[in-house]
């Protein structure tokens, strides 16, 4: 079953971007996904109760465990999603994040605010893939 968000595209505090540039992390996604990751997340804020919700379910059932090799101690999780036009991509969330379930960071293979057109408040739909 494939399961629909919708958020708003808002800038972030660049915590993401970080994250994405660990080779660990880079390595893991480019295994578990098959592609390269942009150095880089774009944030979607879920403002509807009913998208939060949504995604509380779906990062439960869907998600892809990222393990640190030691000695680094902050993990994560990655959703699988299918962006507009077919872009491939996911959520990843930092064990470690200073953001409510209200924000998603996205990463794909390409930059996505070039390459969808998106500027901050655009509405953005997510599809959760098996």
């Amino acid at each position: 079953m494939l399961s629909s968000l919708r958020g708003i595209v808002a800038s972030g505090v660049g915590q993401g971007a970080y994250f994405m540039s660990l080779a660990w992390v880079r390595n893991a996604v480019h295994r578990s996904l098959g592609f390269e990751p942009y150095p880089g997340t774009l944030n979607v804020r879920l403002a509807d109760p009913d998208m939060r919700s949504r995604w509380r379910e779906v990062s439960k059932q869907r998600a892809l465990l990222l393990t640190p090799p030691p000695p680094e101690t902050c993990g994560g999780r990655l959703v699988s999603i299918t962006l507009p036009r077919g872009v491939a991509a996911a959520v990843i969330v930092p064990d470690v994040t200073r953001y409510d379930d209200d924000v998603l960071e996205v990463i794909s293979a390409v930059h996505l605010r070039s390459e969808l057109g998106l500027e901050d408040g655009a509405v953005l739909e997510l599809t959760v893939t098996e």
